[in-house]
């Protein structure tokens, strides 16, 4: 039987050459037949992807909870509670404050993918300039190559217009060479993604390489370490049933939520799709990043 160690090298393996394999032939598709990347394409490619590989991966939050708090009585619903709460309270107020509520996502994601990219370090030995310039890759590199196309979706979510801002060429060259020195001081070797993921970042319309990166990149390695190294899978289930659980529970939800937006609310279903997926996904973030944050300093 293979070690944990070796699955896990053997699963990163495998979704390295997905992940370049996706990139490689989404540049070469988008340059020979760029209308396949059509806007409406784009906009149902990023709700089943997100509802198939992205918002699953959060399931294994509930088993890091249990790790946890197993030992306080009724865990199971205090957690529950109390994750919803932070939700439900961060929903609102992008309802009343979306544009503050949109550059707070902004900087949770950043800080949420940078902790990832550093997943081989404890948390206290994590720079905070490594966690947010790391982090911050897929968000900053399409606001620099495609900032009216951004702009647009940032829009869309809060439903408010935005001045577009004028990116300055120095601060970008500036930014570019930050970047590259965080890669070598944290070892060009684990980073050897991004030589896929940049071009995309740079040429594809930035709801594409969003998917490339936080479907094959972000949330697949989170499987891989939930299921191999931090072995989060529920002891009733086996990990097949386990992941087809989740996913079908990711795709009803998601069916239920956008069926009802589509029946009782007035957007048309690209803003529909853009506004649950981005919003859920900020709604999301903060108790999974608030609890990712506390198990690491437990470990």
């Amino acid at each position: 039987m293979q070690s944990e160690q070796s699955l896990v090298k053997k699963f990163e393996n495998i979704q390295l050459v997905l992940l370049i394999n996706l990139c490689i032939l989404s540049i070469i598709i988008f340059f020979l037949y760029p209308a396949v990347f059509n806007y409406y394409f784009q906009y149902y490619s990023l709700i089943t992807l997100v509802a198939i590989v992205g918002l699953p991966h959060g399931f294994f939050d509930y088993s890091i909870a249990k790790k946890l708090f197993s030992s306080i009585t009724s865990w199971l619903l205090l957690f529950t509670v109390g994750y919803v709460t932070i939700s439900l309270v961060y929903f609102i107020a992008w309802n009343y404050i979306p544009l503050v509520s949109l550059i707070l996502f902004l900087i949770l994601a950043m800080y949420h993918f940078g902790m990832e990219e550093l997943a081989h370090k404890k948390y206290s030995e994590m720079s905070i300039t490594d966690i947010l310039i790391l982090g911050s890759i897929p968000v900053v590199f399409p606001v620099i190559f495609h900032t009216n196309e951004v702009f647009i979706i940032f829009e869309q979510i809060i439903s408010q217009e935005l001045n577009v801002i004028e990116i300055n060429k120095g601060l970008s060259l500036f930014y570019f060479f930050l970047v590259i020195f965080k890669f070598y001081s944290n070892g060009f070797v684990r980073f050897l993604p991004y030589l896929f993921l940049i071009p995309s970042y740079i040429l594809l319309p930035p709801l594409i390489s969003f998917i490339l990166y936080f479907c094959f990149h972000h949330s697949l390695k989170h499987y891989i370490v939930s299921i191999y190294e931090e072995k989060l899978v529920p002891e009733i289930f086996s990990m097949k049933s386990f992941l087809v659980t989740i996913v079908i529970a990711s795709i009803i939800f998601t069916a239920f939520v956008v069926g009802m937006l589509v029946n009782y609310s007035s957007y048309t279903i690209d803003i529909i799709i853009v506004k649950y997926t981005f919003i859920l996904l900020a709604c999301l973030t903060l108790p999974h990043l608030l609890l990712n944050i506390f198990y690491e300093t437990k470990k």
